[in-house]
């Protein structure tokens, strides 16, 4: 029998070995999980002017600094631009107003700057980030109905070992001029994009309630259907957290599109290490 020379040899193992590390590097390739921080979470909603949570901060970096998810972050505004954005009423896009275009600019520059704050933070804990800019990079047709995603911008991140940020802001509308684009809406578009394993909302409140949570009679609900976000409208008991966004009934409805594609939660910061340990608590959204 015709023997293969010894460096032959060699070189059809390393290639067989390269083979089998390729093989193991895909069957070990890191779960995605999508996660949208509220503004209520890293900044002081209730504040008129911009405040940050610093406490909230950190908490988010000490937690996502021990997990090895592939991470996609979005965030909202808190008041960094709410306040503004409702004072010019720009989620009904441009009117008469000579003032709107300067709070138009003023809403994307703080809720850059909030940006800018908590990927800095997470900075500190060895995460690095890559900021997509939705008045720089996306356009809508309504408030609801994103144009297109630039994925190949988020793609460029997470290739790169980054976790891609992006958050709420003032874009571009070819229907009304500009609209309030919600990172609610946002999420939706992604986790429709990039099916990942668990998307998770983290909000000031561990879940969806019966009715206000500050309520001593209120429960959380488990399981939130089409028949529960029915239920939620009928009671208005959302009306407190009701914002430029669209509060947490038009979160509700993002999440049930976004269950049709990704295991769906609503939670708060205390739950968050347990979801990325997989023991889940809070509100399941099942479409």
């Amino acid at each position: 029998m015709h023997k293969l020379p010894k460096n032959l040899l060699f070189s059809k193992a390393l290639y067989l070995l390269d083979r089998v590390a390729i093989v193991i590097r895909r069957g070990m390739k890191r779960e995605m999980i999508i996660l949208k921080f509220g503004g209520s979470v890293i900044t002081d909603k209730k504040k008129d002017i911009p405040t940050i949570n610093q406490e909230n901060l950190k908490r988010i970096g000490n937690i996502l600094s021990k997990h090895s998810h592939q991470f996609i972050i979005v965030h909202g505004a808190g008041s960094f631009g709410h306040p503004i954005a409702k004072k010019f009423d720009l989620a009904n896009g441009l009117n008469n107003n000579p003032k709107q275009k300067k709070a138009i600019e003023e809403t994307r520059k703080q809720v850059l700057e909030l940006n800018k704050i908590l990927c800095n933070s997470l900075s500190k804990k060895n995460i690095k980030t890559k900021t997509i800019i939705p008045s720089k990079t996306m356009k809508t047709n309504g408030p609801k109905n994103i144009e297109k995603i630039p994925t190949e911008i988020f793609d460029e991140g997470l290739e790169t070992g980054k976790i891609p940020v992006t958050f709420g802001d003032v874009t571009e509308d070819n229907l009304q001029g500009v609209c309030i684009l919600s990172g609610d809406v946002i999420m939706e578009g992604l986790v429709k994009h990039y099916k990942p394993r668990m998307s998770i909302f983290v909000m000031d409140f561990p879940g969806v309630f019966d009715r206000y949570p500050t309520d001593k009679n209120s429960h959380i609900i488990p399981e939130v259907t089409l028949q529960t976000l029915k239920i939620l409208k009928e009671k208005n008991t959302t009306k407190i957290t009701t914002d430029v966004t669209g509060g947490l009934i038009g979160k509700i409805e993002c999440a049930m599109e976004m269950a049709k594609h990704s295991e769906t939660w609503i939670t708060n910061l205390d739950h968050l290490d347990d979801f990325l340990n997989g023991k889940p608590r809070g509100s399941r959204v099942v479409s």
